[in-house]
């Protein structure tokens, strides 16, 4: 088998050199699993050398890690545009948390990630690092600072604490075998009962302010 250089990965392949190897470590994750993947078979996947696939990723972690954050990130302009369909806050946060499980459980490589035997890497690759944190922040907190800006979240809430609990709720859902309409129908109803009502003012907190605990 010849290899290719980095400086002549995009030529054979059509693309750059990062986003063919992060093509070829997903190929390999679905094929082998995550925790049986080498840079050895992401390297032939990817038909480069070895040192090739170090010079863009110093280990497997890195490359999960980045696969994740791509597909997520790839998502955002689509997930923020459904959130704001959705009138009230409540019913962002309901349909949202919705929608981002919805699509978790579809995606392949997500759904892998969080499976019970890939369970510990996910803790500490997304969990452990604050990298499932991050992503979710990026997505839900314009959203939820126009709402507490608006008088319509609690004015206390620390959002990204707020971003953590909601990126666990997540991926709690997501490692979930079920993807059936009725699994998502009881977790929206879960949502609607206990986590809006958390975060959301209460209609005689409405019109009088609540002090924030300094």
């Amino acid at each position: 088998m010849r290899y290719v250089t980095a400086s002549s990965a995009k030529t054979v392949s059509g693309t750059d050199p990062r986003s063919a190897i992060l093509a070829a470590a997903e190929s390999c994750f679905a094929r082998y699993g995550i925790t049986k993947t080498t840079m050895e078979d992401v390297a032939r996947a990817a038909s480069v050398s070895r040192a090739t696939v170090y010079r863009y990723f110093t280990d497997r972690d890195s490359l999960v890690t980045e696969s994740v954050t791509r597909r997520a990130r790839a998502n955002l302009g689509p997930a923020r545009a459904y959130i704001a369909r959705w009138p009230s806050i409540e019913e962002k946060l309901v349909e949202g948390i919705c929608e981002d499980i919805r699509k978790g459980m579809l995606d392949p490589m997500m759904h892998r990630l969080v499976s019970p035997e890939e369970m510990i890497l996910s803790s500490q690759l997304l969990t452990d690092s604050g990298r499932a944190v991050e992503l979710t922040y990026e997505l839900w907190e314009p959203v939820l600072a126009a709402a507490q800006q608006a008088g319509e979240l609690r004015p206390e809430l620390d959002l990204r604490l707020v971003c953590e609990w909601i990126s666990e709720i997540e991926i709690m859902y997501i490692s979930r075998a079920d993807t059936e309409a009725s699994s998502l129908d009881r977790v929206r109803a879960k949502i609607r009962t206990f986590v809006a009502p958390a975060l959301i003012k209460s209609p005689t907190e409405h019109g009088r302010e609540v002090r924030t605990p300094r």
